[in-house]
């Protein structure tokens, strides 16, 4: 098996473990985070702390080839500089957006006066 094949089994339980680890250090963040009396506040720190755990991103030379994107993102930073160090903090920037519309919508509905 190729090394850089992603259906290898390498590249399958890399990716289990991570996501096992990921799911255990959001039950971490989210018991830490339940001290934070303002619910605003508080979906925001759970959010922004999911979008960097679970957001994948391709690798630079293969497509079919992913990795977390906050570590791409601090890749591209340290190794190529600043001009080519978007490629995961897009990555990044979409998935925060996307979690921010989320908490608005579900703010609009939560709040929204209940009519009889």
């Amino acid at each position: 098996m190729a090394t850089n094949d992603p259906t290898s089994f390498e590249y399958l339980l890399a990716w289990t473990v991570y996501v096992l680890s990921g799911i255990g250090c959001a039950f971490v963040w989210w018991k830490l985070t339940s001290g934070i009396r303002n619910r605003g506040w508080q979906d925001l720190c759970r959010g922004l702390v999911l979008v960097l755990i679970f957001t994948p991103w391709y690798t630079g030379e293969d497509i079919r080839i992913y990795a977390p994107a906050f570590l791409i993102l601090l890749m591209d930073l340290l190794l190529e500089g600043a001009k080519s160090g978007f490629h995961g903090g897009v990555a990044l920037l979409f998935s925060s957006f996307f979690m921010l519309l989320v908490l608005a919508i579900r703010l609009y509905f939560y709040r929204r006066p209940q009519q009889i």
